[in-house]
């Protein structure tokens, strides 16, 4: 890549080219570590979105009471399924799908 005719950290008058001349490894004017403090302001939406997303990392991926629970209702035949409750989650998403759809 060129600027202005040359390529960049070649010509002796740039920074790049004089902290490499020196061998100091770093460019003039640059700060030493430490001297100052990096800061981050986060805004009250982002301060909830990290304290939710700390929550979920902390919450199990599989719920093992409810695992095992369902498998012995199911194995001794006791597991009913709520057949009311199936019927209208089916029909609130279809309708939710049809409005999303609509916009």
């Amino acid at each position: 890549m060129k600027i202005n005719g040359q390529k960049p950290g070649i010509s002796s008058n740039t920074q790049i080219g004089q902290a490499a001349g020196k061998g100091g490894g770093k460019a003039k004017g640059a700060k030493r570590a430490g001297s100052q403090a990096d800061s981050v302001d986060l805004s009250q939406k982002a301060k909830i979105l990290k304290r939710v997303n700390t929550l979920i990392d902390a919450s199990p991926e599989i719920r093992e009471e409810m695992v095992v629970r369902l498998k012995t209702d199911i194995k001794s035949g006791n597991y009913r399924v709520n057949v009311e409750k199936v019927a209208e989650r089916m029909l609130e998403r279809a309708i939710r799908d049809s409005l999303y759809r609509e916009r």
